[in-house]
């Protein structure tokens, strides 16, 4: 194997950073290697990729020293148009990489945009949809698709293009146990058979510790020589346990729900949910899981008012949230989506939560800095949202939402890109929440979440919803309908 990429010395700062982002960063990437990027939320991972696609400095400014060779050339002589046929890159948001509006269109969107002939790109489209068992959603709208949905029909359309460097930005954050499983199979097919080199930033190391030729630890952004165990360690994999509080959530009463409701989006040939009911009780923790595509996130939306049912009811603190006011609905339930950006608007941290006790005309009463410290966002205070890692977009967005101190709360997958340490200090923090009669629901795929702090779990499947007992693992033992 030959090397396919080479960094020499190279080191990054942000526009308007004092400090360098990543600093002093050599490494190489052989022909059809497996490479794990480890590390801590906000350590530099999605700065790295952004580095290796080409994308810093062009299309985000600052300053990169040091030397980047792409098949012995130096990277930065290379076009845009040719660096997208021989490096794809998945982004931690798919929102912000979906172009088209159906997904059979997004598929083929790259090999278009690169000029492929039309044979080449169906003989393609049937293999990679046929490996991903995606053929079921190629007429589905994207505006439609679950965040998992989305994250897939996006890497599909890269791996069509059959990039000779493959870069993946937590990859796994919002898919299923069925769906890594698939996905991982492929990328070993990827290798394989077509001798593409791939590069994985994730936390979710369990899963490609076994697959991975060599693993990168970032820390603070430098790399680091860690063992497996030494990162293993560093990544906190037990501090769920160790976290856990004894106390649970006390019951408060019914504050939210839906009642026997059915919900369709418009062109589809199948409801997504069916006579589901649901009731979220003041100080509980619950917890809602399902495969990609089985309308978690849907019944978030239901919840607070952005679509509504076709049949049934939903209410929350007795109203339908369809009909409140933005300020009203705020006031009443916090609903944190799977995009953070959409809720940074401020050029500051502390601005951005701040923001929400003016908008909603609530005194502070130093909550703020209580968030701050909670979420391990006081050394980010003065940062511009935007420029932060997107766990720590998430922690701000979550802070955002907090500062109200809603009585419902809804989450939508919000351990994506948080390392396993922020994940249980989230959990902790959402327990004293419950503590205090907060009711708070969370569509996740995590295992660990659900089993270590939930009073409840919930699952989706073929548009019913089932409850079962907090010591099974989802897919065991269901006990019957929510």
């Amino acid at each position: 194997m030959g090397a396919l990429m080479s960094l020499q010395k190279v080191s990054y700062t942000y526009p308007g950073n004092q400090h360098p982002d990543l600093e002093d960063i050599s490494l190489e990437v052989q022909e059809g290697q497996f490479v794990l990027v480890a590390g801590l939320s906000g350590s530099g991972k999605s700065t790295l990729l952004r580095i290796m696609a080409g994308l810093i400095p062009r299309f985000y400014g600052g300053d990169l020293q040091g030397e980047i060779e792409l098949l012995g050339k130096r990277l930065a002589e290379w076009s845009h148009r040719e660096l997208s046929s021989r490096v794809g890159l998945l982004f931690q948001d798919p929102e912000s990489q979906l172009v088209t509006t159906r997904v059979d269109q997004e598929l083929l969107f790259g090999m278009e945009n690169i000029g492929y002939d039309r044979p080449l790109m169906h003989a393609r489209l049937q293999e990679v949809t046929g490996a991903l068992t995606m053929q079921p959603w190629l007429k589905q709208p994207t505006l439609h698709l679950s965040g998992g949905w989305k994250q897939k029909t996006l890497l599909a359309s890269i791996i069509m293009v059959r990039p000779r460097l493959l870069l993946l930005d937590e990859p796994l954050s919002q898919l299923d146990a069925a769906s890594v499983d698939q996905l991982l199979d492929y990328l070993e097919q990827c290798r394989r058979l077509w001798g593409i080199s791939i590069v994985v930033a994730e936390h979710r190391l369990d899963k490609l510790s076994q697959r991975a030729d060599t693993i990168w630890y970032l820390h603070q952004g430098s790399m680091q020589t860690r063992s497996w165990a030494e990162i293993s360690s560093l990544t906190y994999p037990g501090a769920w346990q160790a976290a856990t509080p004894s106390v649970g959530g006390s019951n408060g009463g019914r504050v939210a729900g839906l009642a026997k409701v059915e919900f369709q989006y418009p062109h589809s040939n199948q409801p997504v949910l069916k006579e589901c009911s649901l009731d979220l009780q003041a100080g509980e923790i619950t917890c809602l899981m399902g495969a990609n595509g089985a309308g978690k996130t849907t019944l978030l939306k239901l919840l607070i008012g952005t679509i509504k049912p076709l049949k049934g009811q939903v209410d929350v603190l007795g109203e339908d949230p369809s009909r409140l006011s933005a300020a009203s609905l705020a006031r009443k339930i916090g609903y944190l989506s799977q995009e953070p950006g959409d809720y940074l608007y401020s050029p500051t941290v502390r601005e951005e939560i701040q923001f929400t006790c003016r908008s909603l005309k609530l005194d502070d009463h130093s909550r703020t800095n209580e968030l701050l410290e909670q979420l391990h966002l006081q050394p980010l205070a003065q940062r511009n949202p935007r420029d932060l890692s997107w766990g720590e977009r998430q922690r701000v967005a979550l802070a955002s939402i907090l500062v109200a101190q809603p009585p419902v709360l809804l989450l939508d997958e919000p351990t994506r890109g948080l390392d396993n340490k922020l994940k249980a200090e989230l959990g902790y923090i959402l327990r004293q929440l419950a503590n205090q009669g907060t009711s708070i629901l969370v569509a996740t795929h995590d295992e660990n979440l659900a089993n270590s702090w939930a009073d409840r779990i919930m699952y989706l499947h073929d548009g019913i919803l089932l409850e079962k007992e907090s010591s099974q693992y989802p897919g065991e033992e269901w006990i019957g309908h929510g």
